[in-house]
Formats: C-alpha cells, sequence, structure tokens
C-alpha cells in the first residue's frame, strides 16, 4: 500500500505534541517496512495529521484526516471538512465519540500515540532533600497550571519540603518565580525534557482536556507518579487510583475561537488532596508507578499501535500485496504548530 502525507516534514520540533507523534509514526512505519515521501501523487491513500483548516489534499487519493482534540465541539467549519474526508482518525477514543456526537458521518477509527521507551525509559526516585512536582504546559489554561499553583499553596502552605517547578514555553514571559514556583520558561530538546522529568518525583497535570495527553504518559513511562484526570485519558487503567483527580463535564471557559462544548473542569480540592497524598505516602505511589512501566510501554510500543491501525486500514480497503507493492508508504507531510 502506498500512502501519502497532506502536509510537510519539515522542521519538525518533536517535544511538542504533533512533532513528537509525527517524528514517532514515521520511524515505526519505517522500521515496519514502509517507504516514506511526500507529495506522492501515485499513492493509494493519503493521511493529514494538522488541524482541519490546515489540510490540504490531492484529489483523486483516498482521504484520511487525524487529528486530536479536546472539547465536545469541533471549531466552526471544522465538521463539514471532516466530513469531506474517506475516513477520520483520532488518538482517543473518547475524542472518537465526540466526534460521531458533533456530526462526523465518515467512519472514525483510533490510533493512539505512543510512548518511546528507549527515550522515555523508566528512573527510580527517592525523596531526600525535597519532594519535586512538576507541571508541564503553562501556556496553556486548559491544561492547569493555574489550578496546579493554588493547590500546591493549599497542599503545602508552610512546608519548606516540597518545590514545584512549571514548565513553559512564552514569548515575553520574564517572571522566573511565582511564590514558592519556579517557573522554567525556555525551549528544551528532548534529552533536556527527560532529563527534567527524571529529576522530579511526581507529575501534577490537572488537564481540562486533551486530544490523547503525551506528557503524563511520557511521566509514567519514566515511573513517575502522575496526578491528573482520568475522565479524558486514554490510559486511564495504568493510572494510579490514588492519584486520580474527579472532574466535572462542564461548559468550556474558551469556548470563543479555543475550545467550543465542554470540557472535564478538574475537582481543585482532590488536586489538593492528591498532591497531599503523593508526599505523604511516596514510596507507596512511587513503587506502584514503578512498577506499571513495563505494561505501559508494552502496551503504547510504536510498532504495536502502528501495525495494528495500517493493517485494519489494508482489510478496510482490503489492499492486498498481490496488487500493491508491500508496506510502501510514500509522502508524509505534517505542519506543526506550537503545542
Amino acid at each position: 500500500m502506498k500512502i501519502s502525507h497532506a502536509t510537510h516534514i519539515k522542521n519538525i520540533n518533536e517535544t511538542n505534541g504533533y512533532g513528537y507523534a509525527t517524528t514517532n509514526m514515521v520511524a515505526s512505519l519505517t522500521r515496519l517496512g514502509y517507504h516514506i515521501e511526500q507529495n506522492d501523487a501515485s499513492a493509494d491513500v493519503q493521511i493529514a495529521f494538522d488541524q482541519p483548516h490546515q489540510w490540504r489534499f490531492i484529489d483523486g487519493i483516498y482521504r484520511i484526516g487525524y487529528h486530536p482534540w479536546e472539547s465536545t465541539k469541533l471549531k466552526p467549519g471544522w465538521v463539514k471538512i471532516m466530513n469531506e474526508c474517506d475516513e477520520i482518525w483520532t488518538p482517543s477514543p473518547l475524542i472518537a465519540d465526540w466526534y460521531r456526537a458533533d456530526g462526523i458521518t465518515v467512519p472514525v477509527h483510533v490510533y493512539e500515540h505512543g510512548v518511546d521507551a528507549k527515550r522515555w525509559y523508566p528512573k527510580k526516585r527517592k525523596v531526600e532533600n525535597k519532594m519535586r512536582f512538576l507541571h508541564v504546559g503553562l501556556e496553556a489554561a486548559r491544561k492547569g497550571g493555574s489550578e496546579t499553583m493554588r493547590a500546591f499553596r493549599t497542599a503545602f502552605p508552610n512546608n519548606d519540603d516540597v518545590e514545584l517547578t512549571m514548565k513553559t514555553i512564552q514569548d515575553g514571559w520574564n517572571i522566573d518565580q511565582i511564590g514558592r514556583a519556579k517557573i522554567l520558561n525556555k525551549k528544551m530538546s528532548l534529552t533536556a525534557l527527560v532529563d527534567l522529568f527524571h529529576a522530579h518525583h511526581v507529575f501534577v497535570y490537572p488537564s481540562y482536556g486533551e486530544g490523547f495527553g503525551l506528557n503524563p504518559l511520557q511521566a509514567m513511562a519514566t515511573g513517575m507518579p502522575v496526578i491528573t484526570v482520568p475522565a479524558w485519558a486514554p490510559y486511564k487503567d495504568f493510572l494510579d487510583p490514588n492519584l486520580m483527580v474527579d472532574s466535572l463535564l462542564v461548559k468550556t471557559q474558551w469556548s470563543r475561537g479555543h475550545h467550543p462544548g465542554k470540557m472535564f473542569k478538574p475537582k481543585f480540592d482532590d488536586i489538593v488532596d492528591r498532591m497531599r497524598y503523593a508526599y505523604e505516602n511516596y514510596d507507596e505511589v512511587e513503587c506502584t508507578a514503578h512498577q506499571r512501566t513495563f505494561e505501559i510501554v508494552v502496551h503504547y510500543d510504536w510498532d504495536r499501535l502502528t501495525k495494528e491501525a495500517f493493517g485494519a486500514l489494508e482489510n478496510r480497503l482490503e489492499i492486498s500485496e498481490k496488487v500493491l507493492p508491500a508496506n510502501s508508504f510514500g509522502g508524509m507531510m505534517v505542519e506543526h504548530q506550537k503545542i
């Protein structure tokens, strides 16, 4: 099967969501024997991995739109664009259901993101002087950075043995400390980002919604206890029940221009309680997190997920090796926005 992807593989920043997923998808397809090119007009199938208004397809070739999303409603005009595809892919079963409910009438299939276990490898953690909490994504309000800082202050009003690091990328931001929260505002290589995860004890991510949620899964793969909202998480079965944050599906705060519909509002008191629980029972939650790393990297192995998704596609289209070259993937192109 020859497949063309409908946006550019150029200047990929693999530390953001789109870039990381693209890099690993291409690497997985290569390992599985697919040939990857760009703008292949002779392809049998084309895939666009970007926001729908950025999709650019070649006429006459089977169209797949691959898109993560975070709320129950799509932006104006997107339903029409997506229904012009032959099928839609998304990394989350929940988002697939929301697409169908919002008017996507073409078939919707799930191709979950994976985790690169060679990079996001486990590390045993032990609290010595201070327990260090980490949040990534302060620049996006929906990821719960403000809630994390408030919960930290509430949970540990007078504790000198805890720290909070807030990782962000915001142009023009020159504040490096808010209370006891250290603001780390800089671009980092993937290696440096993994080191940052390894240097912290607990990952706090009370997000209102994720198209998949790579950061918590990557933290889990390193053996770090993760405090997050299971309602949107495809990997909720791998989360520690003691660190799950309850939430309510409510009208989004960002309905104008960003996320129409509803999202999962995390319960603030639950964030506070989970942070305290991790602090008071660290040996327990660290042991649980470390024990689950093996099943996480097996289940979220990129090659397993890719083989399953593309094998199912071949079966749906009844494409046979007798008719087309085996494992030929042509023309992957992805435009990336900062996530």
